[in-house]
């Protein structure tokens, strides 16, 4: 198997999912309720004071439901995928398929699991065209 060597293309893909992952997580701090367990975990690091002051400062802008709760995980997925199209590069073709869609099939998996009620949650379309769509990065760049 022979290495692959990183080009400006995957340098621009790592970026670009990891500020979708940032912004993924900017959004779950700064507008979902505290009521979670992530705000139990700040909590005890002595970070709930500062998720606090982000979120009074946040509180100007009030988005719509479906960019706190369903689009956070659609940037997480989409995230996945464009790092692992590079990191998984160098895999054979079955192997490099599963490890970039592993993350979007296993967060649709849960979502219709919780549409069917075998998973706790509440089943929604949106969640699943998010956890969905970043596997079109596969026909758009199939370089990789």
């Amino acid at each position: 198997m022979k290495p692959h060597r990183p080009t400006a293309v995957d340098v621009s893909l790592i970026a670009a999912g990891t500020l979708f992952l940032l912004a993924g997580g900017l959004l779950y701090v700064l507008y979902r309720p505290q009521t979670l367990l992530l705000f139990h975990v700040a909590d005890s690091m002595g970070l709930l004071p500062v998720i606090d002051s982000w979120q009074q400062w946040a509180s100007a802008w009030r988005p719509a439901p479906f960019v706190v709760y369903s689009l956070p995980a659609g940037l997480w997925a989409l995230s996945y995928v464009l790092i692992v199209v590079v990191l998984a590069a160098s895999f054979p073709p079955k192997g490099r398929l599963a490890a970039v869609t592993l993350i979007p099939l296993l967060g649709a998996a849960s979502e219709l699991m919780q549409g069917a009620g075998l998973l706790p949650g509440t089943f929604d379309w949106a969640d699943l065209a998010l956890y969905l769509a970043p596997l079109a990065i596969l026909t758009i760049n199939n370089k990789h």
